[in-house]
């Protein structure tokens, strides 16, 4: 939490001492102007909730039922309650910030915590109903994996893509720009903690460690080519909605987020290219799995960073 804490922070002073003078200077020292700490460490904790319960259903839906023939030992391996315990985790982050920031802001304001919850009431329920039923559904993957499964997909997906059937268009584009992101990004991330890290620490032989991981990986690239375009035509999209013109870029400290944000997403597009043209054509080989861990490791760091960036960047009111 203190680590999260303190990487907002040096992004958000990032953008005050690199604001122009034309721009909308804050304080000196100080948050750029209308920026709470709170609101973006809660948001932080809410992508990456997003992140663990996308990522453990594309994991088990777009990876692991992929791969046609798998042996025992592999199931073993890639047991599905171990993504489900992932995907636990992330409800349980999306159901603290749900109900922690309104704590929290009723504290700040001091008002009832039922005043603080939400003043749409129907859609607050809406999405505490659906994140029961995604726990539910992770927590039944252990008794029934395809009930389980099935019905920790309907809660999270109906959570994550509400705005698409009830919101405005740029919250439909917000919508489908997290779901692409945790799709690809969130999909790797569990694939490198359950998936590559389990075959690894497994007892099969080299070679037969490096076949699986290279299944997995072969498995998930058409997944993230998939889910990174349209991360790409819905960010274009989310960006112009949100500039309103280009000179936002470097006059306003939205814009600033947004560079630093951009220049960390070309980071993590150059190395998801470089795994997808030269790492994953070299696996299979013995030891090539402990290549892609490493590969796949360094993606995810700067990934990380993009959801900082992107939490201090939604914290900061859009360009008037």
């Amino acid at each position: 939490m203190r680590t999260a804490i303190a990487l907002l922070q040096a992004v958000a002073q990032t953008i005050q001492d690199t604001a122009l003078t034309g721009g909308p200077l804050g304080r000196p020292g100080g948050p750029p102007p209308g920026f709470s700490f709170t609101e973006a460490f809660f948001q932080l904790l809410e992508f990456v909730g997003v992140f663990l319960s996308i990522g453990a259903i594309g994991f088990r839906f777009g990876i692991v039922r992929q791969i046609q023939r798998m042996s025992d030992e592999a199931k073993a391996i890639l047991r599905a309650d171990n993504a489900a315990m992932l995907g636990i985790a992330g409800i349980i982050l999306i159901v603290l910030c749900a109900l922690g920031q309104p704590y929290v802001d009723s504290i700040a304001s001091h008002k009832a915590f039922a005043e603080s919850l939400s003043r749409n009431m129907p859609q607050f329920e809406f999405r505490m109903t659906m994140l029961a039923l995604a726990l539910i559904g992770f927590m039944l993957v252990r008794a029934s994996s395809s009930a389980g499964w099935m019905l920790a997909a309907i809660g999270t997906l109906l959570l994550v893509l509400q705005p698409l059937y009830t919101g405005r268009f740029g919250n439909k584009v917000n919508a489908a720009h997290i779901f692409a992101a945790s799709t690809w990004l969130g999909t790797l991330l569990v694939l490198a903690l359950v998936g590559i890290r389990g075959v690894i620490r497994s007892s099969s032989a080299g070679a037969q460690r490096a076949e699986l991981v290279a299944d997995l990986v072969n498995s998930f690239s058409p997944l993230a080519l998939v889910a990174s375009a349209i991360l790409a035509i819905t960010g274009v999209t989310t960006a112009w909605l949100h500039l309103k013109r280009v000179s936002s870029l470097w006059t306003t400290s939205y814009g600033l987020a947004l560079d630093i944000k951009l220049v960390l997403v070309l980071i993590v597009v150059v190395l998801g290219a470089w795994n997808w043209r030269r790492v994953r054509p070299s696996l299979g080989g013995e030891g090539s799995e402990l290549i892609i861990r490493r590969s796949a490791r360094m993606e995810l760091t700067f990934a990380a960073f993009v959801l900082v960036a992107t939490a201090v960047l939604v914290s900061l009111p859009s360009p008037r």
